[in-house]
C-alpha cells in the first residue's frame, strides 16, 4: 500500500521568537503539522527516496501524532513546547515506547545519510558502514535492495532540502510534497523547476 500525497507547506519565522511552522494537506485537508523542520527535512529526503511507507511522513500523512498536532497550535506556550517533538514523546514515553519499527528504522538510516556528526565520510560507503554498526538487521535489509547510486541521490537530496530551507527569507514560504518526486533528486542542472517559494 502506498503513503496518501501530501503537500507540505513549511513557513519560516518572520520574527524573533516567532516559530517556524508547517501545514499538511491530504484529500483537501489541511491541518497544522508538529513539524521541526530542519531535522524532519532529512527524513523527507531519504523517506521518499528509499520508499519507506511507515516512518515519520507515512505517519504524519497518515494523520498520526495528533497529541503533538494539537499541543503544536496551542495558544498555551507549555503545550506549544510540546508540539514541537513529533510523537508520543509529548505525552512523557521514553522514545522506545513510542517509536514504530518503521519510525525508529526511518529515524536510524536517517541519521546514517545525514551525518550530523561527521561520523565518516559522506559517501555510499560511509552510509553502509554507519548503518552496519546500528546492529538493526531490518535497516540492514533495507540497504541491501538498494545501489550505491540510490544512497548518493539521497546525501545529495538531505543537503539540497536544507539549502532550499536555508535561503527562504523569514515569513516565507516552502512548498514540497510528501513523497518527494524522483525528479527531485535528479543532478542540478536536470531537474524541474523547483515550485516558487
Amino acid at each position: 500500500m502506498s503513503p496518501p500525497v501530501m503537500e507540505v507547506t513549511l513557513v519560516k519565522a518572520a520574527w524573533p521568537g516567532d516559530r517556524d511552522r508547517a501545514w499538511l494537506t491530504v484529500d483537501g485537508v489541511t491541518r497544522r503539522g508538529p513539524v521541526h523542520v530542519f531535522h524532519d527535512l532529512p527524513h523527507l529526503a531519504v523517506e521518499s527516496l528509499f520508499g519507506i511507507e511507515d516512518g515519520l511522513w507515512a505517519e504524519l500523512a497518515a494523520g498520526d501524532h495528533a497529541v503533538a498536532s494539537h499541543a503544536a497550535t496551542a495558544r498555551d506556550p507549555k503545550r506549544q513546547k510540546r508540539g514541537r517533538i513529533v510523537s508520543g514523546a509529548v505525552t512523557g514515553a521514553r522514545t522506545g515506547e513510542w517509536l514504530t519499527p518503521g519510525h525508529r528504522r526511518a529515524k536510524a538510516l536517517t541519521n546514517c545519510v545525514a551525518n550530523r556528526w561527521g561520523d565518516g565520510p559522506d559517501t555510499p560507503a560511509g552510509v553502509r558502514d554507519r548503518a552496519a554498526r546500528q546492529n538493526d538487521p531490518s535497516l540492514q535489509d533495507l540497504l541491501a535492495r538498494v545501489d550505491d547510486q540510490t544512497i548518493a541521490m539521497a546525501i545529495r537530496g538531505v543537503r539540497d532540502l536544507e539549502q532550499r530551507w536555508l535561503a527562504v527569507p523569514p515569513g516565507a514560504t516552502l512548498r514540497l510534497c510528501w513523497p518527494l518526486a524522483r525528479d527531485f533528486f535528479a543532478e542540478p542542472g536536470m531537474r524541474s523547476p523547483a515550485p516558487d517559494q
